[in-house]
């Protein structure tokens, strides 16, 4: 079941950061101009941040190793509890972000507002859960 969990979030993870990583170099799919991705992925803003970004990219990559990492002892190169405090943080952000962020106000445009409450906030509570799965197996 964690190998299986494992594998799940960190393509998730990893899939999710390639399609940031693709938005910080200007490739807006499946928006079709940075004005439409923006309206749909920030809640305030009119342009994608490309480094705040790429920034998100590297570090959606990096949780993506740590969660297999986590999981595989061939692929560690830190000490161990390392991995598992990775893994409960990232528990923790993703459940930040599907639990709380999306009733912090109604900031931002009616689109993203409700992309944030019906996608990205149930996909990360998803993940937090998948975290949780990997973090206690």
């Amino acid at each position: 079941m964690t190998d299986v969990a494992s594998l799940l979030l960190a393509a998730a993870l990893f899939t999710v950061g390639m399609l940031h990583f693709l938005w910080a170099i200007g490739v807006y799919w499946p928006a079709t101009s940075q004005e439409d991705l923006a309206r749909k992925a920030i809640p305030d803003s009119e342009e994608i941040p490309r480094l705040l970004t790429a920034v998100v990219a590297a570090l959606l990559a990096g949780a993506a190793y740590v969660v297999l990492a986590a999981n595989w002892d061939a692929l560690r190169v830190v000490p161990d509890w390392l991995y598992r405090t990775g893994i409960w943080g990232l528990a923790a952000v993703m459940a930040l972000r599907g639990l709380v962020e999306p009733f912090t106000g109604g900031k931002g445009n009616d689109l993203y507002n409700r992309l944030n409450r019906r996608v990205y906030a149930p996909f990360c509570v998803v993940l937090a859960l998948l975290s949780v799965v990997v973090a206690v197996g």
